[in-house]
């Protein structure tokens, strides 16, 4: 009897990778519902994501090894005031931006971050891999077109993604510090403390259908984001994380499918300049 063909760790991490490459978008999703309605603040919106994050995140990860100790360090409630800003302005955009459109103007982040972690943390770069991200760049400025009526909404999203690239930098700079699990919830837990006294302020009227969007909101973001955790434990997370840019798909797709926001033909050349940037790198760091 012939044995089953094993699985390489690099394509078990990319497997796992693209269920948080799902989650992220998707979680986005029930987060822009939840905006249309009108009376729905953003602040509550990552408020609850966070807080029932963590039930989500402490019963998968059994609360194993956590250090109250982290607590104590100002380099981690730093970065979970970066990632924390990134996300309440990403809901602010995407409350009159079309998703893919959002998404597309975030992705300034992971392009900061490379060179924003060359630039302070000394980390090496190359050549093929500064080339795709500038023409990354051009793919975002082609969906955003600073300078031709570029919207608010849009703007939001830009400074969510400087903001998130500070926290990527501060993640990699924290990385001997804690494993990416305990960073996850450290994260959480200290996003919501900082968020509390705004998110108890807006709590809305609660009724079965808010109640469903607020949990799939929570649950889909946590599912994600554990999933890029547990990639990264596999392999190095420089490796996979050019799959990311795959989040522009879920986010055009949903946007289509939940929201009829059909991109105009500059939006798609900008997103497919994006992608393809991003698997070019992919399987240059494969190889």
């Amino acid at each position: 009897m012939s044995k089953m063909p094993s699985i390489s760790p690099f394509t078990l991490a990319a497997l796992i990778m693209g269920i948080g490459i799902v989650g992220i978008p998707f979680g986005d999703t029930a987060g822009k519902m939840m905006l249309l309605r009108g009376d729905i603040d953003p602040l509550f919106i990552a408020w609850s994501r966070y807080g029932l994050g963590i039930i989500l995140v402490w019963l998968a990860f059994a609360g194993r090894g956590f250090h109250f100790g982290l607590f104590r360090d100002w380099r981690m409630w730093m970065r979970s005031v970066f990632v924390t800003a990134s996300i309440v302005l990403i809901l602010n955009s995407i409350a009159t931006e079309p998703l893919a459109n959002a998404f597309a103007a975030f992705f300034v982040g992971p392009i900061f971050a490379y060179f924003g972690a060359a630039l302070l943390l000394k980390e090496k770069i190359t050549w093929f891999r500064t080339i795709s991200l500038i023409v990354a760049f051009l793919g975002v400025l082609i969906v955003v077109r600073p300078g031709f009526g570029m919207s608010p909404g849009l703007g939001y999203a830009l400074l969510g993604g400087l903001f998130y690239a500070a926290f990527l930098v501060s993640t990699r700079w924290l990385s001997d510090v804690a494993s990416p699990r305990l960073l996850l919830i450290t994260n959480m837990i200290m996003g919501t403390l900082m968020l509390t006294p705004w998110g108890i302020g807006h709590i809305p009227n609660m009724d079965f259908e808010l109640s469903k969007l607020v949990l799939w909101s929570a649950a889909a973001s946590a599912v994600g984001n554990m999933a890029i955790v547990l990639s990264s434990s596999l392999v190095d997370g420089s490796r996979i994380a050019p799959l990311i840019y795959m989040q522009l798909v879920y986010a055009t797709l949903f946007g289509i499918l939940f929201f009829g926001e059909y991109p105009d033909h500059w939006t798609w050349i900008g997103l497919a300049v994006l992608v393809t940037s991003g698997f070019a790198s992919f399987f240059a760091q494969r190889r």
